[in-house]
């Protein structure tokens, strides 16, 4: 027969709050926060600190409308980033060695699974992992549908999208897992000097290595001399300044499913991530009602992914983007650009239009509405481009480096009093849960 030991009180208690000693261990979850602290801790205990600390590449979601121009502005985008298409612009002479150094450098991934043709380089294409038409034809589907399956599937491998994320925004510690032995196990992909991946297995080691010698024998042929294959080694180990993302035209598909909160979530909690919402313009200066109902969508994303925002008023070549900027910022303007719109009817009926008085129910909603989105606009950032010319491109990346403060000001503090908060009720159901136990041994006897 077992002998029975007794407990008191304090023995439960003391177990209950065992897991107090460990204060980190949501946040060692959570990668930037882990990645901050650890910089926070290795910057206190060294003594010579360093001028240029590194910083975390910003992620920008590019979203919005289907046929605003989002593929097209990460094209320009990726440009404006010098990012290396078919590896052209690797092959330059030393004297340009000073100002590549200077570049920004990005990496691009398509989300887009029905796109036939993209304008751009993606690093990381949901294409070469699901097959679209194949998936409409498996699993009888719609266009729509299909996306989202597609979606879905890829997110489910969406860790090691982050993984050689992580490995391509921070090379130096990648270097020195390497050095140390401390790799990942199972199956990973790995970037060759051209941008390509690969999928490289652990189990599979000889593979690996031929891989590895072959891509250096190749970086070997291809390079004219020593110095131009050290430019080579240095660029493809420089870290990232920016992570730009496409996503699909149906903007429901991402915004709205859980495929894209996951993806979504998990960019925001590795590196800072900023939403770039793009609107077409033209379409803006032809109906009143076209800019509320883009603004509507813009602050319900806002509200669902707490993500800082920044608003990019595409296709300016053609309609320039003053109005929409003065609608935002000056109520009156709105009232009146309004107002000549209800009396032009514009097509609708009188009721729907207001009688050219506006004061129909479809006038008072927009009217009502703008004054509720006037302290949203007030949150927001803003930028005219053209994806078409590039131009307004640079001042998109300043209110880009904008946002990202926000994003540390304001979802970054979010993301804390999260992890407190969860730590805080998983606290208060162990101290529930001991108190049960205890009343439960008592009325047993046992206590």
């Amino acid at each position: 027969m077992a002998t029975r030991v007794p407990l008191s009180t304090d023995d439960i208690v003391a177990a209950s709050s065992s897991s107090d000693v460990d204060e980190d261990n949501y946040s060692a979850k959570i990668p930037i926060l882990k990645r901050r602290a650890a910089a926070a801790a290795k910057t206190a205990s060294c003594s010579c600190s360093d001028g240029n600390p590194k910083k975390d590449p910003i992620c920008v979601i590019v979203v919005g409308m289907a046929g605003s121009g989002k593929t097209t502005l990460m094209a320009q985008l990726q440009r404006s980033l010098n990012l290396r298409e078919d590896g052209g612009s690797e092959d330059e002479n030393n004297t340009t060695n000073d100002s590549t150094q200077s570049k920004r450098l990005g990496y691009a991934i398509n989300l887009d699974p029905a796109a036939k043709y993209i304008p751009f380089t993606s690093s990381i294409d949901i294409r070469d992992t699901v097959d679209y038409i194949e998936v409409m034809r498996q699993h009888k589907l719609g266009p729509n549908g299909a996306i989202l399956t597609c979606l879905n599937l890829f997110a489910t491998k969406f860790d090691q999208v982050m993984s050689i994320l992580e490995r391509r925004a921070f090379p130096s510690e990648e270097v020195t897992l390497a050095a140390t032995g401390e790799g990942g196990e199972g199956s990973f992909e790995v970037e060759n000097a051209a941008g390509e991946t690969k999928q490289i297995s652990d189990d599979d080691n000889d593979d690996k290595n031929e891989a590895c010698n072959d891509t250096n024998n190749k970086g070997r042929s291809t390079s004219k001399s020593s110095n131009e294959t050290s430019k080579n080694t240095n660029s493809t180990s420089s870290p990232l300044d920016y992570i730009l993302i496409d996503t699909p035209g149906q903007i429901e598909a991402f915004t709205w499913s859980a495929s894209g909160t996951i993806v979504t979530s998990a960019l925001a909690t590795t590196f800072p991530t900023v939403l770039a919402f793009v609107v077409d313009t033209p379409r803006c200066a032809a109906s009143v009602h076209t800019f509320m109902s883009n603004m509507l969508y813009a602050c319900s994303m806002l509200y669902r992914a707490k993500l800082p925002m920044v608003i990019v008023l595409n296709k300016i070549d053609v309609v320039g983007c003053e109005f929409v900027k003065e609608w935002m910022e000056d109520y009156e303007s709105f009232q009146e650009a309004l107002d000549d719109a209800s009396a032009a009817t514009n097509g609708y009926s009188d009721e729907m239009a207001g009688g050219g008085g506006g004061s129909g129910y479809y006038a008072s909603l927009t009217r009502s509405l703008s004054l509720v989105l006037d302290e949203f606009y007030n949150h927001l950032h803003k930028v005219g481009v053209s994806a078409a010319t590039g131009e307004g491109v640079d001042e998109f990346w300043e209110v880009v480096q904008q946002a990202a403060l926000d994003y540390d000001e304001g979802y970054l503090v979010d993301l804390k009093n999260r992890v407190e908060e969860q730590k805080v009720k998983e606290r208060a159901m162990q101290r529930v849960g001991a108190r049960n136990l205890v009343r439960d041994l008592q009325e047993d006897g046992q206590l």
